[in-house]
């Protein structure tokens, strides 16, 4: 098999394994859920729980950066779905142990998986550049892209499909359980698919190892002195603090209070926007060699906001169903164009690091953006909330055509990363 043939069928394998850990990830969010609703004492347990399931991103951001620097990237990640299959899997015996399932074992595990979690995708957007050639990243960026999405489809879809009927009581609770095993078996898939990756012989010289610490607040330093990942921290962190409060928020709260609907009315929306992520993805697979990423990320931000508008006067329930799916389409322009940037112009051994601090912004301002979202759509209208942050979010990109700037790369760097 020729060195090309391989490295493709390595992709493939890549390609297979993060959608079936994605659609693992994606069933846990019903359970997790519908579990902390069922077990905690009123809605702000459902809260709680969600938070927990961020929480290890915004702590352990820098130090899994560090680790999945100095780490092989593919064993990381099948430690990784192994810990996550091992941890569901032998969930029914640690709540035998303990005397039952109760909210705070429900708290404890999204925190756990979610720990486990964290290493997963930084460690895969990492080893992509060595399956791929660099004229080929933003193509196969917008393909995991895509499957992502898909994913999320598929794991939704499968949790609604076997959550359905649970009703209530500790028959169910016990039926959510057993889901959670077959999520559990999923990472086992990922984790096997993993497996027969093939890597090529790595090219870099040994490096003398450092403290974890050490290691991860060398990758803070160079993410304040590299112009090109500061401004696109920053872009990324200001633009996610405006537009995805609403993306959650925003869109249950127009469903239930402005159109009367129900909540599957909410989750088609969702669909909505996921199946224009799609298409996003599919048309930055075919062209996206051609483009230039900076200007495919500040344009992204530019529509990603623009789209929000319409959301002020649209009359009816129907007419905002094509509109989040045109909404969505933008988003991969965002996440492709980013990851390529950074796949491109930054060392193999940083990659991981600034691809830790990018899951901090994304993770940290999404959550502090729905909670200030419910605040201004509670004083205002989910209405007003989609025109500031659609105002807000266009004028993040416009000003990164204005003030990101790339002329201080390290000499030599955007090689080393290719």
């Amino acid at each position: 098999m020729s060195n090309e043939a391989r490295f493709g069928r390595n992709a493939l394998l890549l390609w297979a394994a993060q959608f079936i850990s994605a659609a693992g990830d994606a069933l846990f969010l019903p359970c997790l859920t519908w579990l902390a609703a069922s077990t905690g004492d009123g809605d702000g347990a459902v809260g709680l729980a969600v938070f927990a399931s961020f929480l290890p991103f915004l702590l352990f951001g820098p130090l899994v950066g560090a680790w999945v620097d100095r780490t092989d990237h593919r064993r990381l990640m099948v430690l990784s779905d192994l810990a996550r299959a091992g941890l569901l899997l032998g969930l029914p015996l640690l709540a035998a142990a303990v005397g039952g399932l109760d909210f705070a074992m429900v708290v404890v595990v999204g925190f756990m998986l979610a720990t486990f979690s964290t290493p997963f995708s930084p460690a895969r957007d990492a080893l992509l550049p060595t399956l791929v050639g660099s004229r080929s990243l933003p193509r196969w960026n917008a393909v995991m892209q895509t499957s992502g999405q898909l994913a999320m489809i598929v794991g939704l879809g499968l949790g609604g499909l076997l959550l359905g009927g649970v009703a209530g009581g500790a028959d169910d609770v016990t039926r959510v359980v057993r889901v959670l095993q077959i999520d559990g078996a999923t990472f086992i898939l990922s984790a096997l698919l993993l497996a027969f990756i093939v890597l090529p012989p790595d090219p870099r010289p040994a490096r003398p190892k450092t403290r974890l610490l050490r290691d991860a607040a060398d990758g803070l330093l160079f993410a304040k002195r590299n112009r090109m990942v500061w401004g696109l921290l920053v872009l990324t962190a200001l633009d996610n603090l405006a537009i995805m409060g609403p993306a959650i928020v925003g869109a249950a709260l127009l469903v239930k209070n402005d159109f009367g609907l129900q909540p599957q009315h909410y989750a088609w929306l969702e669909a909505a926007m996921a199946g224009g992520m799609v298409l996003g993805s599919v048309g930055l697979a075919t062209w996206g060699r051609r483009l230039r990423m900076r200007s495919v990320v500040l344009w992204g931000m530019v529509m990603d906001g623009l789209t929000y508008l319409p959301f002020v006067w649209l009359p009816d329930y129907t007419w905002s169903l094509p509109m989040m799916a045109a909404h969505g389409v933008f988003i991969p322009w965002i996440v492709v164009g980013r990851t390529s940037l950074i796949q491109e112009r930054v060392a193999p051994e940083r990659r991981g690091k600034v691809f830790a601090l990018v899951s901090i912004t994304v993770v940290g301002m999404t959550a502090i953006s729905a909670a200030v979202s419910g605040v201004i759509a509670e004083a205002t209208s989910p209405r007003v909330l989609f025109g500031l942050a659609g105002v807000i979010g266009a004028l993040c990109g416009v000003a990164g055509f204005f003030f990101w700037r790339f002329e201080d790369l390290e000499p030599g760097e955007a090689a080393a990363g290719r």
